[in-house]
This record gives C-alpha cells, sequence and structure tokens, in this order.
C-alpha cells in the first residue's frame, strides 16, 4: 500500500466504523440529525488515525494533526449541547417531507439515509480533512518510504496557524455570543418578522463570525499542510468547506427564511455577508 493510500484508506474505514452505528442510532431513535454533531468529530477520527500511522510522531505532525482536533473537539461539544434533546433538524424533516411527495415512505427514506446523508457526509469530511492525510503522506504512486518526513515547523506552518488561531475565536466567540443572545431571548412571543436581530459583537462586523471562523480555520491547516511536499495538492479541501459554509448548508441556507424579517434586511443592508468589516452607516 503507498504511503497516501495508507493514511486515507485507514481513515475512510474507522468513519465507516463510526457512521454505521450511528446510523443505526439514528434509525431507533428516528432522528438523523445526529449526525450534525458527529461532523466535527469526524476531523478528529481522520487526524487521530494519520497521527497514529504515523511512524514518527514529529512536531510538525502533531501540530497538523492538533489543528483539526481541537476544532473538532469544540464544535462537537457546543453541537452536542445546542442540540441534544431538541428533536430532529428541520432540515432533515423537510428532506423527509419531500422524499413523501415521491413515493417514499418514512421507513424507506431512514434506511437510504445511511448513504445519502450518513456515509454522504463522511465522504466530505474526508475531502475536506485531505490537507492532514495529505500533509501526512510522502507519496501517492509508490513506496516513498525513503522519502523524509517533514520535521520542523517553518514559517509557512506558523503564518497558518496563526490563521487557524485567528478561525478558531472568530468561531468559539462568535458561537458563545449567539447561544447567549437565544438564551437572553428564547421567551420571546411576539411575530416572527419583530424577533430580535443580533448585531452586536463579532455579529456587528460579519453576519457569520463564526461560519468566517470555520472556513478560516480550514485555510490556515491548509498553509500548515503546504509545509509538507504534497501540502499543495490539498488545496481544494478549504475551497469546499468554504463552499459548503457560504453556499450550500451555511449563510445561505440560513438566511433564506431570515431575510423575511424586516430587521434582518436592514441588517443585510450593513453588515459585511463573511469577511468581518465595518458596518456601513444607515
Amino acid at each position: 500500500m503507498t504511503d497516501l493510500g495508507a493514511y486515507l484508506g485507514t481513515s475512510a474505514l474507522v468513519l465507516i466504523l463510526c457512521l454505521v452505528p450511528l446510523w443505526l442510532i439514528s434509525l431507533k431513535a428516528r432522528d438523523a440529525s445526529i449526525i450534525d454533531i458527529f461532523w466535527g468529530f469526524g476531523f478528529v477520527v481522520v487526524a487521530c488515525v494519520c497521527l497514529y500511522l504515523a511512524p514518527v510522531k514529529t512536531d510538525y505532525l502533531i501540530l497538523l494533526a492538533a489543528l483539526p482536533i481541537i476544532w473538532g473537539l469544540r464544535l462537537t461539544l457546543y453541537l452536542a449541547k445546542r442540540n441534544l434533546g431538541h428533536g430532529e433538524d428541520p432540515r432533515y424533516a423537510a428532506m423527509q417531507k419531500r422524499a413523501e411527495k415521491k413515493g417514499i415512505s418514512e421507513a424507506a427514506w431512514r434506511r437510504r439515509a445511511l448513504y445519502t446523508i450518513f456515509l454522504g457526509q463522511g465522504f466530505l469530511i474526508l475531502l475536506v480533512s485531505a490537507p492532514v492525510w495529505i500533509g501526512f503522506a510522502r507519496g501517492f504512486f509508490v513506496d516513498q518510504s525513503s522519502v523524509s518526513i517533514t520535521t520542523t515547523i517553518g514559517p509557512i506552518a506558523l503564518i497558518g496557524t496563526l490563521i487557524w488561531l485567528i478561525g478558531f475565536l472568530f468561531e468559539a466567540i462568535g458561537d458563545w455570543q449567539l447561544a447567549r443572545f437565544l438564551k437572553k431571548n428564547k421567551d420571546y412571543d411576539g411575530p416572527y418578522e419583530t424577533k430580535p436581530v443580533l448585531n452586536t459583537g463579532l455579529w456587528k462586523y460579519t453576519r457569520h463570525p463564526n461560519y468566517f471562523g470555520n472556513a478560516a480555520m480550514w485555510w490556515g491547516i491548509f498553509l500548515v499542510a503546504c509545509q509538507a511536499p504534497l501540502g499543495w495538492v490539498s488545496i481544494f479541501a478549504p475551497l469546499i468547506m468554504t463552499i459548503l459554509l457560504t453556499r450550500v448548508s451555511g449563510r445561505d441556507l440560513l438566511e433564506r427564511k431570515l431575510k423575511k424579517r424586516p430587521a434582518y434586511k436592514d441588517y443585510v443592508a450593513r453588515t459585511s455577508g463573511f469577511f468581518p468589516w465595518f458596518p456601513k452607516k444607515s
């Protein structure tokens, strides 16, 4: 097996061994959204597998594994605290209803969720974590055991770590500010259109500080990986994560509903949609 194949293949196998039991639990609980809690932990799994397989645990490889592990553990704990006990996420309920309109029963939809949702997200985890398993690898198609392993943490890795740290603070502080805001307004029982809008703290400078922070962290991890011989090949990974956060399941999906509120429309007009910047004057 090639060096790359060992890291990628073993990571994929361990992810499958985690995702199949998780899918079985979702069948019993009738809740597919438990996969969201596993999302961050999936990257922890990949990083731990790569670190375990590495013949030598150098400072550089420990750093490359530590960044996604820290990010993934924080995200997992945050989502577990936020989501557990609150039922299935409306996104999955909507997916099920669309399937029922096509004549697919709930039981059949939940069975298909193994590959449409659970293994599908596992595949995305592998793609986005490419800077890790490619950064650990020394070759693609041939045995590269004679190629030296990256050991020292150089300037580009330090820059990547700094970008990761900035992103981590944006995501963690943004999530904390959002949780505090929601707790403060949990008893609001007025019309949806007049519901308060979070526009203070980091949310004053970007409508999605947590999404921006998430993307920044993966660009930082990519730069850390670029110190390794093959790291630059993984540039598709932060691109995929950024697209997911801005065009697929992140910003755009969330704002379709929020833009129905006049106060949020005004917030959109004044506030940057992704990159932090000073708000426009009213």
